[in-house]
């Protein structure tokens, strides 16, 4: 099978499913599915680390962990990680990379 060039374009890439999505990553090169273990909820931090990590801990709490697309920064392509609530934030930010990318970067 013929490698995939890497680039943070990636047309319909909210259609995939989650798995697809993250096959999607790892193929390209922009991730390995040792690092996208991080995001999974197994691997939320524990209570136990985080009161081993700074003072006054009362919780921890986790949020959506998004991808941005279209950026190129100093000439390589890259995608952006965010975690965010705001649904809007990372589809803005890659719609803006993109307008940014179509105008010569």
């Amino acid at each position: 099978m013929k490698k995939k060039d890497k680039s943070s374009r990636i047309k319909g890439f909210y259609k995939l499913s989650l798995e697809k999505r993250r096959q999607e990553l790892i193929d390209l090169g922009f991730s390995t599915s040792e690092n996208l273990q991080y995001f999974n909820p197994e691997t939320a931090l524990a209570l136990e680390t985080a009161e081993n990590m700074i003072e006054n801990v009362i919780g921890t709490f986790s949020l959506p962990v998004g991808i941005a697309l279209n950026f190129q920064v100093n000439g390589r392509e890259v995608v952006v990680p965010m975690a965010v609530e705001e649904p809007s934030v990372v589809a803005g930010a890659s719609f803006m990379a993109k307008l940014v990318r179509e105008g010569g970067g």
